[in-house]
């Protein structure tokens, strides 16, 4: 068999094990005319035709912080193979780095192959590939439900609670919060659950001290369930996928602000007795969890506790979005990547270590 062989399981392995000089880098680490081997998951392939009618797929690969795109053209000799390649699968890429004027850096595929356990021995984790949540999502899970117990204290609610948990566990565990913008990873609706209902909590009661002649009294019960349950239409909205969450024909069409009310209001209903009114200060802070009618919300805040919920979670999935740039490796830039949610805006990370290093030489 040849060295330029297509044979997946053959081919690129030989070529590239008689290529000494190609090192393995970090698909995060590779520069613009470097040729190197990485390690990265397919997370899109799409196909498409050029204006001469052409066909040709559109893929992008991803490790734990960037997602660089690769254009497999109708005479690329991997054209054919690429209609295998399967999103949400790790491979081993002979690349070269092309930056393109309008897209930045973008990776040119000489070789590719599956990558398989016995890769480990050049440094390859299949977890090195996929962001990780900050947390465990069952320490986050049994956090949420010691929240329940300490701050809800109408039981109707607390029953809503229980049995949305049970039907739904182990998909609210692995769930992503989005498919991109704010905790897009394993465990990371679970995780932004917990963090809100800690800023809730504490809201709710400073809030409720502060204005003590509320009538009737600001609703712990309804802030902390509408934080728990305000994404919950997400499990009808996203299918999971351990690499990027996919929306579903009805997040599409109906979206998961709606879904989620729905799912509410066929549980509470299942409930006898559960009070109409509880379920309707419920569903309108679920209803009104995006702020306003602009970023998707049927209707906007009309009570304190909708304003709370919505402004608690606008704020929860912009830190984390924030942080996770801020976490990522900085390299020589002050400032992060652009951030989609802040309008391309770029948040600054302060001076490097040796400069404040420098610094404190010239102050002394």
């Amino acid at each position: 068999m040849s060295d330029t062989s297509t044979d997946l399981a053959v081919g690129p392995r030989l070529l590239i094990a008689q290529e000494p000089s190609v090192n393995v880098v970090r698909l995060s680490d590779l520069q613009a005319d470097q040729e190197a081997v990485v390690y990265a998951l397919l997370v899109r392939k799409t196909s498409g035709r050029t204006k001469q009618e052409k066909p040709y797929w559109s893929c992008s690969f991803r490790d734990r912080q960037v997602t660089r795109d690769a254009m497999i053209w109708n005479d690329h000799r991997l054209f054919q193979q690429a209609a295998g390649w399967v999103e949400g699968t790790a491979f081993r890429i002979h690349v070269l780095g092309e930056m393109n004027a309008r897209f930045g850096l973008q990776i040119k595929i000489l070789d590719i192959r599956a990558a398989e356990e016995a890769d480990a021995v050049e440094g390859y984790n299949f977890f090195d590939l996929v962001e990780p949540a900050q947390r465990d999502p069952l320490v986050s899970w049994q956090s949420v439900w010691q929240m329940v117990d300490k701050t809800v204290d109408d039981p109707f609610v607390k029953k809503l609670l229980l049995d949305l948990a049970d039907a739904h566990r182990p998909l609210l565990l692995k769930m992503q919060a989005a498919s991109s913008m704010h905790h897009p990873y394993t465990g990371g609706l679970i995780e932004h659950v917990w963090s809100m209902t800690r800023v809730a909590s504490f809201l709710a009661d400073h809030y409720g001290r502060y204005y003590p002649d509320l009538d009737p009294p600001l609703n712990r019960s309804i802030i902390i369930a509408a934080v728990i349950l305000h994404d919950i239409g997400k499990l009808r909205e996203l299918e999971y996928h351990p690499v990027e969450a996919k929306y579903t024909k009805h997040g599409y069409l109906i979206g998961h602000i709606l879904l989620g009310r729905d799912m509410v209001r066929e549980a509470a209903h299942r409930i006898e007795g559960f009070p109409e009114e509880t379920l309707l200060l419920l569903e309108h802070a679920i209803l009104a969890h995006h702020g306003t009618k602009a970023f998707g919300s049927p209707v906007e805040p009309q009570t304190i506790e909708a304003l709370i919920v919505s402004k608690v979670d606008d704020l929860d999935a912009k830190v984390n979005a924030v942080a996770r740039e801020l976490l990522k490796e900085r390299g020589d830039d002050h400032y992060t990547g652009k951030l989609y949610a802040f309008e391309n805006r770029r948040f600054y990370r302060g001076p490097r270590p040796e400069e404040e290093d420098a610094q404190d030489l010239d102050e002394s």
